[in-house]
């Protein structure tokens, strides 16, 4: 997942610059079930090959649904008790989303601790902190749709998550 921000994107795998390739349709499942197809640009580093798709904050890799609908199913907001969300999504998939969450947890907040340490010129005073991140970024107003904010940091820093299947 790579944030376009009008400046010539870079390759979060080796910082190679990033060259549009093609685009492609993405599945858009919203809340009470509204499906979309976002037209997602995929670009081509021009030093290690890789392919990467620019994603918004609204989708998460791997994943059709909204984040925002995820967040809500992870932070037990919607429920398959939910008569909004009785169909959509299924519960089967509620427990996979959570499950997700849990395994990668512990990958998320080392990702987001090496990116903060990385941006304060490595100062190792917040590392000993112990201050969960990952509980922080979710539990602030500020960020209603976490979830995609802390995939753009995880992703766009070269990292990825375990899907779980």
């Amino acid at each position: 997942m790579v944030e376009s921000n009008g400046e010539t994107p870079r390759c979060p795998n080796c910082g190679g610059l990033l060259k549009y390739r093609d685009s492609r349709k993405r599945i858009h499942k919203r809340e009470g079930g509204l499906t979309e197809r976002l037209i997602i640009r995929r670009l081509k580093c021009r030093k290690c090959s890789c392919l990467h798709a620019e994603l918004p904050d609204c989708l998460v890799p791997y994943k059709h649904y909204d984040s925002e609908v995820i967040c809500g199913v992870i932070d037990g907001i919607v429920t398959p008790d939910d008569e909004d969300s009785e169909d959509y999504p299924c519960e089967e998939t509620m427990k996979r989303w959570c499950l997700w969450y849990l395994y990668n947890q512990t990958r998320a907040e080392g990702f987001i601790r090496n990116a903060v340490y990385k941006l304060l010129d490595n100062n190792d005073d917040f590392l000993l902190s112990g201050t969960p991140l990952l509980k922080s970024i979710k539990e602030r107003e500020v960020r209603p749709h976490w979830l995609g904010y802390i995939l753009r940091i995880i992703y766009n820093s070269g990292g990825g998550l375990i899907p779980v299947w």
